[in-house]
């Protein structure tokens, strides 16, 4: 009755036009499941294109890949961690670990030297984004690591932008801390490997930020919050059918809280798609900063305006969502339109939030 729908070759062809413009080796992000869509199917499609570098968050997912035949890449597992199990399963995986603390390091060092080996790792430096990474002033720590860790051989290192989208200045001043660092440690006779810092909006908010590599996910997608032009297409879609049509008088309420009334006599489409699959649902707001609430004020004051008004597709048609969108199902005006009942209706859809009881299909 319902599925998401990836089509392959737009795919493709974002992939192709992402290694075009970065000009350097592309590392893949297939973290949260491929960003919802699907880290296996998504894989085996830049693979295709060419990318030989792939980066997940979860160990497990590093092993994963490789049961699913992906030998040949390379795969960075981008959280940084000192718990011992996950470690290891990084290095069964024989994948790239990342290194962003003394305790990260000891950990690595200690795991990969018991199971006799020397683990790969990329150094993480903490340049604002506050999560993982060396602080720029534990210059000596993290050159001990490339020094005197006899379990780790260090072949990267990278930070993460947290404002490409939005702040130049804060962008540059991060790549320029990286660069430095990496430098003084070339200067001290270390070679640290690739440099990497541009995200997806790095990349494309940005003609020099590329460095040695560059790691992209929600490009992919041709979902990134980046204002300029990407020439990118959109990916994904969900569909299903209409199921019921029926015509309500003027003055009659639809939906939960009879949050819509029509204003005439009102053709009606029901579609079974709802927030239970991800239409229509949105990350909670986080943060409260003057300027959030602001921004988010006149969101509301738009919404209220009509310019929140939801849409969907019918029959290649584009209808008006009325009323609140129900756990399971949707109202749409169809008045004045050519639909009949098994029409298929076409939604966007956050693949972050879709329901795991959604199908998704590659055509």
């Amino acid at each position: 009755m319902k599925k998401f729908v990836i089509e392959r070759e737009k795919l493709a062809e974002n992939a192709r036009l992402i290694q075009k413009k970065a000009g350097v080796p592309v590392i893949a992000v297939l973290k949260a499941d491929g960003y919802g869509f699907g880290m296996a199917q998504m894989a085996q499609v830049l693979a295709e294109t060419g990318i030989r570098m792939f980066a997940v968050t979860e160990p497990e997912d590093a092993l994963r890949l490789r049961e699913l035949g992906f030998a040949e890449q390379e795969i960075l597992v981008m959280r940084s961690t000192a718990l011992a199990d996950e470690v290891y399963q990084v290095i069964q995986a024989n994948a790239i670990a990342t290194v962003g603390s003394p305790e990260a390091a000891y950990c690595l060092n200690e795991v990969a030297q018991g199971c006799g080996t020397q683990a790969r790792a990329h150094l993480k430096l903490d340049t604002g984004m506050g999560r993982y990474g060396f602080l720029p002033d534990q210059y000596g720590e993290l050159k001990a690591v490339c020094t005197d860790c006899a379990g780790i051989r260090v072949t990267g290192i990278y930070t993460h932008f947290h404002s490409a989208f939005a702040d130049e200045a804060a962008t540059r001043a991060q790549y320029k801390t990286l660069c430095e660092i990496a430098a003084r440690l070339r200067a001290d006779g270390i070679d640290c490997g690739l440099r990497h810092a541009a995200n997806s909006s790095g990349l494309f908010c940005y003609d020099d930020l590329t460095l040695d590599a560059v790691r992209i996910g929600s490009a992919f997608t041709g979902r990134i919050p980046a204002k300029t032009p990407t020439g990118l297409n959109r990916l994904g879609y969900l569909e299903s059918r209409v199921i019921e049509l029926r015509t309500v008088p003027k003055g009659h309420t639809v939906g939960y809280g009879a949050g819509y009334v029509t204003p005439g006599a009102t053709r009606i489409a029901v579609v079974p798609v709802g927030y239970t699959d991800g239409f229509s649902v949105e990350k909670k707001r986080d943060l409260y900063r003057l300027r959030d609430v602001v921004r988010y004020n006149i969101g509301e004051i738009k919404n209220g305006l009509g310019r929140g008004a939801i849409y969907i597709t019918v029959n290649g048609q584009r209808a008006r969502v009325l009323g609140h969108v129900g756990l399971c199902h949707v109202s749409v005006d169809v008045t004045g339109l050519d639909v009949k009942n098994g029409d298929t209706a076409i939604l966007d859809v956050n693949p972050l939030y879709l329901s795991p009881l959604v199908p998704k299909e590659y055509v």
